[in-house]
């Protein structure tokens, strides 16, 4: 009875049947209009790092994060660096494979850190590998950038 009485009304267009079965996505991407609003964003670098992978290496190290974009600026929405360097400084000398090529050490890097920091939307880690180091004579570097399921990425550096 309530079907019947349902398709009659809405026959007669007194009740919508999208306001009824209302088609709600899973999650909405932000658009590029929408991520170029507002954007926060911080980083810092790790420079001179000694580190014994493929013999041994300095490397310089840059980490770029665009935060989840929040209404209000409240201290819990945002990161502690500090403790981020030091979870860096520990990946690094407890990295398994010492034959891992530095992309492959970068890419696992950068998804730990972003599976760990909730509030970065984006993140770009920028892994330098010093001329001499592991005695190649050439300055190299991997650059490994994530951004969350329809998430805005980071645009600034």
């Amino acid at each position: 009875m309530l079907n019947v009485t349902l398709k009659k009304a809405i026959a007669c267009g007194l009740i919508s049947s999208v306001l009824l079965f209302p088609m709600v996505p899973a999650a909405i991407a932000a658009t590029p209009e929408q991520c170029a609003l507002r954007e926060e964003s911080f980083g810092f670098t790790i420079d001179d790092y000694g580190i014994e992978h493929q013999n041994t290496a300095i490397l310089n190290i840059a980490v770029d994060f665009r935060y989840v974009d929040q209404p209000t600026a409240r201290r819990e929405n945002y990161l502690n660096f500090v403790p981020m360097a030091a979870e860096i400084d520990r990946f690094l000398r407890e990295y398994p494979n010492e034959t891992d090529y530095w992309e492959i050490m970068n890419r696992n890097l950068a998804e730990s850190l972003f599976a760990q920091n909730p509030q970065m939307e984006s993140l770009r880690v920028r892994l330098a590998v010093a001329k001499g180091s592991g005695d190649e004579p050439f300055n190299r570097h991997s650059v490994v950038s994530l951004t969350r399921d329809n998430g805005c990425p980071l645009t600034h550096s």
